[in-house]
Parts: C-alpha cells; structure tokens; sequence
C-alpha cells in the first residue's frame, strides 16, 4: 500500500493588526512635520482674535498681511532651493535690496520699463552665480550665497553711495503701493499670485518633480540620467527671480529703497519655509506650506508687537520656532527609518 503524502502547511506570517508604539510616534511625528502647520496656524489665529486686543481690526490685518508679502514672496521662491537639498539662500538680502535700488533710482531717470529690465538681468545674474557654484562646482551653499551677499551688497552701496532713494510722492511706483483690490493690498495679490505660479512649478512639472528627486537622492537622480547641476541651477534662478519681485513690492510698499531695507529677510523667510514643514534636509516641501508659515510668523509678530513685547523676544520665539519645527523634522526622518 502506498501512503498519499500531503503536503506540509507552510507557517505564513500573518501582518500585525495593530501598529507598534514606534509606528504610531513615527505617523504622529511625520504629521506634526508635514500637516501640523494648518493646525497651529488656524489656532494662532482664532487665539489672537479673541484675546489679543486691536488683533481682528480689518486695519490690522490688512497691515500684517501688507508687511508680510515681501518676506511671503522671498520664502517661496526659496522653497524651490530648500527642497533641492541646499539648504538656503542667503544672498536674497543683496537681491531684494538691488531689486528696490534698482526699481526706484533707474525709474527716476531712466523710466520703470528699463528698471524692470536691468533688475531682471541682475537676478538672472545672481541666479546664474549661485547656481552654477552649487550646481556644478558642487559647493557649499552657505558659503557660496554667503559670498554673494558681501560681493552684492558691497556693489549697491558704491554704486549707490549709500543714499536713500526716494520716488514721486505722485508717482507710479507710489501708486502701485497704495492699490488695493478689494480689500486686499496689491502687494498680497501678487504674494498669492506668486504661491499659485510656483505651486504649480513644484506639482506639475517635470522640473519640480526633478528639484524633489535632486533633494531626496541626488545621486540616484544623476544615475537615472537627470543633469542635476541644471536643476540646481533652475532653482537658484528661481529664488533670484522671487527676490527681485519682493523688491519692487518692498520698493512700492515705502517708495524708499536703500541698501540695508532687506536685513534679515534670509532667516525670516527660512523660518517661515521651515515652519511650514518644508524640510532642512531636502526632498519633501509644499509652496502652500511656506505661504502658511508666513501667515503663522507674522501673525505671531504681530500679536507680540500689540502685546508691547520686545523686539529681542520677538527674535527668541522665532529662533525657538525654528528649532522645534527641525527638531520635530530630523526626529521624523529617524523614526521613519
């Protein structure tokens, strides 16, 4: 007689149905980084409306708001730099600077249309410098755009003396300060204009599917046949680009320009692209999530401002902002691993 032999049951390895500890305080940690700002931005507000006297005034907000395009403008367009893997640009100082100089004293003499053109090609200028530095001699970012801002900064002030310059109190560049559509400035028309531009740069493109890829894996990218250095340059171009319009609208906003009207626009902008949940670390941003972080970082200067804090506390509760939101980024990352 012979004996049918079944064959063995192989175990199978049934998923767990519950998620560990470690995965959910990696799903939290990667929510606070990623979603967090919609959240604590809404709070921060309907806070500020109930308990901060003066907060709600339409005067009030229309003013934070106006004050807030500029730094709104640069920090999206640096976006496209921090998800490239390259932490930041620090030359947006001398661009938005050069921009408003530029703007106002060529326009005195020479008319806005030849302004807007020179401007232009300063930024493609400063764009290319950078970009070509990081790109394709592979170096240091903050050292490069570092360089940059010295060399810019030291050119404005020769070449402008140092003076203040001062547009027509009737004229068109006062003009475009003072429009307002609505009840929205112009100048946040086209902070919000901008947003809608790059976001769609950044989510439907093939190159800010490419400025990703260059932040999250840069070698991977470059084996897959992709000229990173180009891409690097694109995003680069792109911020020098933002730069230059946050000057004019800074520019229109005073009818001033002078050499040192942008200082600290770097960090104040960096902090708002990084409190936004774009990450230090590079590959993983959102256009929206910078225009968020801008909203939740001027709305807590101003609550501050009216809350008569000092300018030095303002400076410490952003830094500390700061640190938490790469804090809470770099923990992401590790528990996701």
């Amino acid at each position: 007689m012979t004996e049918t032999a079944t064959p063995r049951e192989t175990p199978t390895r049934q998923a767990p149905s519950e998620t560990g500890p470690s995965q959910r305080r990696a799903a939290l940690l990667q929510w606070i980084a990623e979603r967090g700002i919609f959240v604590f931005t809404a709070l921060l507000i309907v806070f500020a409306a109930i308990f901060v006297d003066g907060f709600a005034s339409t005067v009030n907000i229309t003013d934070v708001f106006h004050r807030a395009a500029p730094i709104g403008i640069v920090a999206v367009g640096m976006t496209f730099v921090v998800i490239s893997g390259n932490y930041l640009d620090l030359s947006v100082v001398a661009q938005v600077a050069t921009s408003a100089v530029i703007f106002i004293g060529v326009s005195n003499l020479y008319g806005i249309p030849l302004a807007v053109g020179l401007a232009v090609l300063v930024a493609l200028l400063y764009g290319a410098v950078n970009g070509v530095a990081v790109g394709y001699f592979k170096a240091n970012a903050v050292i490069v755009t570092l360089a940059t801002t010295y060399v810019g900064l030291g050119l404005l002030r020769w070449l402008s003396g140092g003076s203040i310059f001062f547009g027509p109190p009737d004229g068109p560049i006062r003009a475009m300060g003072q429009i307002r559509i609505g009840p929205l400035p112009l100048s946040m028309i086209v902070l919000i204009v901008m947003a809608l531009v790059l976001a769609f740069v950044l989510n439907r493109t093939t190159f800010g599917f490419m400025v990703r890829c260059v932040g999250s894996n840069k070698e991977a990218t470059r084996l897959a046949g992709v000229s990173t250095p180009r891409v690097v340059l694109g995003a680069f171009v792109i911020t020098a680009l933002a730069a230059m319009i946050a000057g004019f609208v800074l520019a229109a906003f005073s009818n001033t320009a002078v050499s040192t009207m942008s200082s600290g626009f770097e960090f104040r902008a960096l902090a708002a692209i990084i409190i936004g949940g774009t990450s230090v670390f590079g590959g993983r941003g959102s256009i929206l999530r910078t225009l968020l972080g801008v909203v939740f970082v001027s709305v807590l200067t101003n609550i501050l401002v009216l809350s008569n804090i000092s300018f030095g506390w303002q400076q410490i509760a952003i830094g500390a902002l700061i640190a938490a939101a790469v804090s809470v980024d770099a923990l992401a990352r590790r528990a996701a691993q």
